[in-house]
């Protein structure tokens, strides 16, 4: 409908026509980041927005749901400072406006409805302690529970109907058809301390407790406390989950897989410190002991290309090398700082920072930093990349990737030998191969190579030492580009990776 009427008119709907008036809009990221809106943020919110902050900040019912992975998300009748909302999550080129829908005038209908409701149970506050009849929650026996009703002085009076479990606990009297549920469940005095505000508010809503067992009238019962506030008055509910005839081998099943699932879930928990400690560490390490040099070398290499004079008297071979190293190190810095985020790659939430680059020109950065270690083992190099292929990927983690591969194949490959690298298009997809005559690698070898538990290093065959990580870091930026990786080997033979470049990233 409104994708045919012009914009100037839209927001016209938007600011003054019912019934668009007080409609809020905000347009995020798929993070959740605000990027701008149109409405009024306070009517809703309470307070102001600020672009590039996180709608979470504002509207905790939206945590969990960013980052969007759906086309669209709606919540409905969400509570928001003083009005109850629909919210609507649309997706637009890659960003989504979050749509506010004032419902509050359909809630306050369900609440007069519900009022109703309550006072044709209740018939009047006076009549609370009348026949059973005019009680509210008078067939909850069935369901097996006790209602108890809180008077103002703090004690309770077991209401009607009353189920047979409580009936059989040696404190409760049958004569006047009452129980103390303090003295007789001890656990209540705690629950009760905690819900005391929640009573005083007389918000209609309910607090539940945790599940506790006891033992009386040979019989295990297990328990559970539910308080809640009713047309003003306060409520106290016991409901057992043990009764007469009903087998207790399956509830106790179920506290035994819950059990079960509280120790899993504590050594999940325990696994997960582990690794944000490992976390921690790393990016201490990467800090301290990598930061400072490469800023140093860049610093050093910056007065030295912007001194025409001084980079003038050298000649063009050494021009080109102190430029060389200045690239370098700029991409060193900027994979030092993707490596902060390492955590996230882990947990394939990384950020890719994609653009449009010739696959040719990554290759020849690639062979061009690899040159010198071939020199030192006398090992032959050769480029096959054809020109005109554009990939859109991250250009420095994608040249990280081939880079260590081709480290990887020289430490594998004995002096005299030949390295190929080659880049080009097959059928609908784009390959780039990293191809040695080095020792090579056997089936199970082969098949183990990507297993994240398996960090071994071997020596090279010049003696070269290495991270274990290498392979590891490779195969992470394939799968966040959502590329593939393939290896080809044979013991004495060599190896072959080859990275798949889907239509997709072509460009």
């Amino acid at each position: 409908m409104l994708k045919d009427i012009p914009q100037n008119v839209v927001e016209y709907l938007v600011d003054k026509i019912p019934p668009y008036t007080g409609l809020l809009m905000i347009k995020v990221d798929s993070r959740g980041i605000v990027k701008n809106w149109k409405g009024n943020p306070e009517e809703y919110l309470g307070g102001t927005l600020a672009v590039n902050g996180s709608i979470e900040e504002h509207v905790p019912a939206l945590s969990g749901v960013c980052p969007f992975e759906q086309g669209s998300v709606k919540l409905t009748k969400i509570q928001l400072k003083d009005k109850y909302c629909d919210i609507h999550a649309v997706k637009e080129n890659g960003h989504y406006w979050i749509i506010f829908i004032d419902q509050t005038r359909e809630v306050d209908s369900l609440k007069d409805l519900l009022q109703s409701m309550n006072e044709e149970q209740l018939k009047s506050r006076g009549n609370l302690n009348t026949g059973a009849d005019d009680l509210p929650f008078r067939h909850l026996d069935k369901l097996n529970f006790a209602t108890f009703l809180r008077h103002d002085d703090g004690a309770f009076s077991l209401q009607p109907n009353i189920p047979k479990w409580i009936a059989k606990h040696p404190l409760f009297e049958e004569a006047s058809g009452s129980i103390d549920p303090v003295e007789a469940f001890p656990f209540l005095e705690v629950f009760i301390l905690e819900v005391e505000t929640f009573w005083n508010e007389n918000r209609e809503s309910y607090i539940v407790s945790e599940t506790w067992s006891e033992t009386f009238a040979d019989k295990d019962h297990y328990l559970r406390a539910y308080a809640t506030n009713f047309n003003h008055h306060n409520y106290l509910f016991l409901k057992s989950f043990i009764r007469e005839g009903v087998e207790e081998q399956n509830l106790l099943q179920a506290f035994r897989d819950s059990t079960l699932a509280f120790d899993k879930l504590a050594k999940t928990e325990k696994k997960l410190k582990e690794l944000l400690a490992y976390k921690n560490k790393f990016n201490s390490i990467i800090s301290h002991d990598l930061r400072a040099p490469i800023a140093a070398v860049l610093g050093v290499v910056n007065v030295l290309t912007t001194d025409e004079e001084e980079i003038g008297k050298l000649n063009e071979d050494y021009q080109e090398l102190i430029y060389g190293i200045k690239d370098e190190m700029n991409r060193l810095l900027d994979y030092n700082n993707k490596l902060y985020h390492w955590a996230n790659l882990e947990l394939g939430n990384f950020k890719l920072e994609l653009e449009n680059i010739a696959l040719d020109e990554i290759v020849k950065i690639a062979s061009e930093t690899a040159r010198e270690k071939c020199h030192e083992k006398n090992i032959s190099l050769l480029v096959e990349a054809e020109k005109n292929i554009k990939i859109r990927v991250d250009k420095t983690l994608f040249l990280q990737a081939l880079n260590n591969l081709l480290s990887n194949a020289i430490k594998f490959t004995p002096m005299g030998q030949t390295i190929t690298i080659t880049a080009k298009k097959d059928n609908r997809e784009v390959s780039v191969s990293v191809t040695d005559t080095g020792v090579g690698m056997d089936d199970k070898m082969v098949k183990n190579l990507f297993k994240e538990s398996d960090t071994t290093t071997t020596r090279g065959t010049s003696g070269e030492k290495g991270t274990g990580l290498g392979l590891g870091i490779i195969k992470k930026i394939v799968d966040a580009h959502k590329f593939r990786i393939t290896v080809k080997s044979k013991p004495g033979e060599g190896t072959v990776f080859t990275i798949h470049i889907p239509e997709t990233n072509l460009v």
